[in-house]
């Protein structure tokens, strides 16, 4: 049975992302006091006793909003409603009800919702129970839960709230989180700076509007992710936060947030979507982001979007393609793809070139082949000398995939130089597999009866 949804709604500021949080055990929804600060659906599996279900955080709804953001944000939430197993109403416990809360309340029981009133920020259950519980029936609710998020109070009782309305209703999946199936999915991020197009992009791949799209930069604050299967494959994509340059950011600001879960969102994924503006051009923020993709061995796809608003498109591929080995000469490896989200003009081909990239990551060279091309290339580049002797190869192995890691085994592991190092990388690349997309990792180790004194291995 397909998991159920439950939805977290409700006004802004009433703490819904920290309810979220507590809930999921985790920081995954940015949480702040400023009104407004959760501008996408974040969701995240939970199995509670025998359920597992899928919890969305939503941003708050305003009664009157007040730009064409928080006007789309609005419908997004409520034509979801028709999709989702069960409602979290949360309203502010300290303020009590206001109008905007009738209003969300009318809409909900207007599209007959299954809903479970919280009362958050009620620390105080003695004057929640004298003051509030008597108004909290006029919205058609019942008398509600009375939870404290940010003090842990409560959470259990809702929880368990949540477990028993699935199951009376029908809706309780039994499956526990399928591990081996998340592994079968393709975890793919879409990274960039803010405004290059990556919410466009991502919803051209996905064929909806999840995402909210702005010409506003950093609209997507928080990473929101989405389940596309096509044919046999499963891709799970995350769209992050655009990355400003940390000059410009207050590290306690909500930026700084969204910084950390790009980085996380990065560490997360199997394959990583730079996503660069084609009138731009390349900057020194899309040089850090794509190396910290290539430090912590995720394959990467560069895509030039924007690709219609380049003159002269057509003939200027490979006056791109030299400017992108010029400028990422550290990632050439990564598959180059054009695209322009509004005529989807490439989506297929970066569709191709994720899976392709991340059946790199998996490849695994037969010993036999990865010796037969270092003896060849050891004879037409000698290895230098070192401390007064040549430096030798006895073998190399693989040891791993996702990314793939090669051991060189030697007479002086730690003594090879940078050079020569990345000539094995070529090496493993032009004589056995390109490896497109992924990067290689080589470890440098003495044999077991040689050097015994330099045991510790080295990785590079």
């Amino acid at each position: 049975m397909e998991k159920p949804t439950v939805l977290i709604i409700g006004k802004p500021n009433v703490g819904k992302s920290t309810l979220f949080n507590r809930m999921i055990g985790e920081r995954k929804s940015i949480v702040h006091d400023m009104p407004g600060v959760t501008r996408d659906n974040v969701s995240s599996t939970i199995q509670w006793d025998d359920i597992s279900f899928t919890l969305v955080d939503t941003c708050g709804i305003f009664e009157q909003p007040e730009d064409n953001i928080e006007e789309r944000q609005k419908k997004i939430i409520f034509e979801s409603l028709k999709d989702v197993s069960l409602v979290i109403f949360v309203i502010d416990g300290k303020i009590g009800l206001t109008s905007e809360d009738y209003h969300i309340a009318d809409y909900l029981r207007k599209t007959n919702s299954k809903v479970i009133l919280v009362i958050n920020k009620a620390e105080n259950f003695e004057k929640y129970e004298l003051e509030m519980k008597p108004e909290i029936y006029s919205l058609g609710f019942g008398e509600g839960i009375p939870v404290s998020a940010e003090h842990n109070k409560n959470i259990f009782t809702l929880m368990d709230t949540i477990a028993n309305t699935l199951k009376t209703s029908g809706l309780n999946s039994e499956e526990s989180v399928d591990s081996e199936k998340d592994s079968e999915e393709i975890k793919v991020s879409i990274v960039g700076r803010p405004n290059v197009g990556k919410s466009s992009l991502f919803n051209s791949i996905i064929g909806s509007e999840r995402a909210i799209v702005s010409e506003i930069p950093g609209t997507t604050r928080d990473a929101i992710d989405h389940l596309v299967t096509m044919g046999d494959n499963t891709f799970r994509f995350i769209d992050t936060a655009g990355m400003r340059k940390k000059s410009t950011i207050h590290y306690a600001s909500i930026e700084m947030f969204s910084i950390s879960r790009t980085i996380n969102a990065i560490e997360k994924s199997d394959v990583v979507i730079l996503v660069v503006d084609s009138t731009e051009g390349i900057t020194h923020q899309d040089k850090s982001i794509i190396g910290i993709a290539e430090k912590r061995g995720k394959g990467t796809i560069i895509a030039f979007n924007k690709w219609d608003l380049v003159s002269n498109n057509h003939q200027r591929k490979e006056e791109f393609f030299n400017y992108f080995e010029k400028e990422l000469y550290f990632v050439n490896y990564s598959p180059l793809v054009f695209t322009s989200a509004p005529k989807r003009w490439g989506i297929q081909e970066l569709i191709t070139a994720i899976k392709e990239v991340e059946k790199s990551r998996n490849k695994k060279i037969p010993t036999s082949a990865l010796n037969a091309a270092l003896e060849k290339y050891t004879l037409v580049t000698p290895p230098p000398i070192k401390k007064g002797k040549r430096i030798k190869f006895y073998y190399a192995t693989q040891v791993g995939t996702k990314p793939p890691v090669f051991v060189f085994y030697s007479n002086l592991p730690y003594d090879i130089p940078k050079y020569y190092q990345q000539g094995l990388r070529n090496m493993i690349r032009n004589y056995i597999d390109p490896f497109i997309g992924s990067p290689i990792f080589l470890k440098f180790e003495a044999r077991k009866n040689e050097e015994t004194s330099k045991t510790k291995q080295k990785t590079l």
